[in-house]
């Protein structure tokens, strides 16, 4: 079994970006962010946010959340940042599934539609999985994407994932179940694309 003592917080650089877990000062950042949201472009874009529902105390419980899960070793969140401004662009997730012997996670991305096809999500990746690579100790990095999901899948291939094959009836939206493809990383075979 692995036991892991995950330095918090992590600071993860790229040229344009900077990944770290949210604090309770990040609560105004973080709701321009989400208010700069256009509508919906695609049934996996959440569109605008209303942001009298997150007010600063519901914040500073999901910053509390977000911290026990890395104290627990089960999901790993970080907000995604630009270095100049500190605007907040979106978030990338490390989920463990399972430690033993597998050492298997799985890769999430979300940047806000205001800021998409810019490159970010690659950007963001890039840096966070030789982190999760080293430091989380994880040998298998997947992300599971829908199928119609054009952008998600772009930055899977960009970023040089392998395309492992297809889980049929695998995500349930709504009474609605869809396949989804699988990419991976893989320690030691997997190497970055160029910045």
């Amino acid at each position: 079994m692995v036991s892991l003592s995950v330095p918090w917080p992590v600071r993860l650089y790229s040229p344009r970006l900077v990944l770290r877990p949210l604090v309770t000062a990040d609560h105004e950042v973080w709701l321009a962010g989400f208010a700069s949201r256009r509508p919906p472009q695609n049934r996996h874009d959440g569109g605008p946010h209303d942001l009298a529902q997150t007010p600063r105390a519901w914040f500073r419980q999901l910053c509390q959340r977000h911290r026990k899960l890395w104290r627990d070793d089960e999901c790993y969140i970080l907000g995604i940042f630009d270095r100049q401004t500190g605007r907040h662009y979106g978030h990338l997730d490390i989920y463990v599934i399972e430690r033993e012997d597998r050492q298997w996670g799985n890769l999430g991305y979300a940047i806000h539609n205001s800021a998409q096809r810019r490159g970010l999500a690659t950007e963001a990746c890039t840096v966070a999985i030789p982190w999760a690579f080293r430091t989380l100790q994880l040998h298998r990095l997947e992300a599971v994407i829908s199928t119609d999901n054009a952008g998600s899948r772009g930055v899977a291939r960009k970023l040089g994932l392998d395309h492992e094959g297809l889980r049929k009836s695998f995500e349930r939206v709504g009474s609605q179940w869809y396949d989804q493809d699988v990419f991976v990383a893989i320690q030691g075979r997997w190497r970055p694309p160029a910045l």
